[in-house]
């Protein structure tokens, strides 16, 4: 033995180990007691710290089934909803009008309003009051010459509130008017529980929606087709130009991967919202979106949500192209007004749905009207909630707007059943004309 290593030597190399051994036990257990495992983003070592940071630290990351310690956020408050995305038909709820923080989620609206109000393809040069906002970020440099549309990829797939401080100005000239449109958008939309501060969801006193609202906008969202391209897709490259190199945006909503049929839409997390997630799902013709606000299990809870709605609900044909809503008797004519294009409710099976009906006819008409004009909508409401709106129109030319102005001063009501895969419905306007409906749900 003595010829390789003294006995006093051997006692210095297990000490050593020894030592080494209990050091990395007192680190690894002085992290878990931190929760530093889960609280930094190995993916991006160059993550801004923040009180209020929102989708960093790995919190939109999340994979659904952990058992790390929840979070104590301010607000105990948690909320959810599930939504028919082309009717904004409620299929599930929980405390759904409850307003809530709802951290990067805001950026839902972000988006929809630069996408209405842009050309994604012009250049917009960043600015130093978009550089080194806190939070989740794509790193911007002042003077970079970037593409609307390359932004809107940072804001939605990785979070970037630089990228959403950058499409406020560049659509407005400034956050605080962006802020504004933002606003707009939520009376437009005819929203009660809703308004916005900030373009990307960081904590302020006044900035909040409810599940139900976020679900509406949401829906509203997922009709753009552009919209729906960017939040469903799950790596996009930017090109490097002269001024910034090449960027690879992976996104964060792991739903995209979890969830059969998930195609989009985005993720949120501060101290104070807790856990944030919007999601959407379509299976079998029917788009659903998916709302949770504070909520730590958020995935699992959105996957359970979806196979529920799914699981209950079909999409169901109750009105046909060209079906005859009303027949207008003026002057010995007749005016018959009709569905522009299908109609199409979710519904369960042995469910009676009530519907309230209501003609909204275009001012801006001129008369005379040939055949299959569109003259303007029907308003669709249940539980005094606008479900969705359907395009009318006129069978026959109309040479006299006064028909139009009568037709406008009607009310309707529909009452739906599906059992057994047979619709049967019952559509009377104004107490007259009584139209009885039996199809095979498609």
């Amino acid at each position: 033995m003595s010829k390789y290593f003294s006995i006093k030597t051997v006692f210095k190399i297990i000490f050593i180990i020894f030592a080494i051994i209990l050091t990395n036990y007192i680190i690894f257990s002085f992290a878990n007691a931190f929760n530093i495992t889960n609280d930094y983003n190995f993916a991006n070592s160059k993550a801004i710290s923040s009180n209020n940071q929102n989708d960093n630290n790995n919190a939109n990351d999340y994979v659904s089934g952990s058992k790390d310690k929840e979070v104590s956020y301010v607000n105990k408050s948690h909320s959810m909803a599930v939504v028919e995305a082309s009717t904004m038909r409620v299929l599930l709820g929980e405390n759904k009008d409850v307003r809530l923080e709802m951290a990067s989620t805001t950026k839902i609206m972000t988006a929809l309003v630069v996408i209405e109000n842009v050309d994604l393809d012009s250049e917009f040069t960043i600015p130093d009051e978009a550089v080194g906002v806190e939070g989740s970020s794509i790193y911007l440099k002042s003077k970079e010459i970037w593409t609307i549309r390359d932004l809107l990829y940072g804001l939605m797939l990785r979070s970037g509130n630089d990228s959403a401080t950058a499409l406020a100005i560049a659509t407005a000239g400034s956050v605080e008017k962006f802020v504004e449109m933002m606003n707009d958008k939520v009376k437009e939309l005819g929203l009660e529980n809703t308004h916005f501060e900030n373009p990307h969801g960081l904590h302020a006193d006044n900035h909040y929606t409810s599940a139900y609202d976020l679900a509406i906008i949401s829906a509203v969202a997922m009709q753009n087709d552009t919209f729906k391209e960017i939040v469903g897709c799950k790596m996009y490259t930017v090109k490097a130009n002269s001024s910034h190199p090449t960027y690879y945006f992976a996104n964060k909503n792991k739903m995209l991967s979890l969830y059969d049929g998930a195609n989009g839409i985005k993720t949120g997390y501060t101290k104070d919202s807790g856990r944030c997630l919007v999601t959407s799902a379509e299976r079998n013709g029917m788009q659903l979106i998916c709302v949770v606000l504070n909520v730590y299990d958020h995935y699992n809870t959105s996957a359970l949500n979806f196979d529920k709605a799914f699981a209950n609900y079909s999409s169901v044909t109750v009105g046909k192209q060209g079906d005859i809503l009303q027949t207008l008797q003026i002057e010995g004519k007749n005016y018959n007004i009709a569905l522009q294009n299908d109609l199409v409710l979710p519904l369960k099976d042995g469910e009676i749905m009530g519907i309230k009906c209501y003609f909204e006819i275009n001012q801006d008409l001129k008369t005379p009207l040939s055949a299959n004009s569109i003259i303007g909508k029907m308003q669709f409401y249940n539980d005094n909630r606008l479900l969705f709106s359907a395009n009318i129109v006129n069978m026959e030319e109309i040479d006299d707007i006064g028909v139009l102005r009568k037709l406008s001063a009607y009310t309707g009501e529909m009452r739906v059943s599906i059992e057994n895969g047979e619709i049967k419905q019952i559509f009377s306007v104004d107490g007259s004309g009584v139209t009885a409906w039996s199809r095979q749900a498609n």
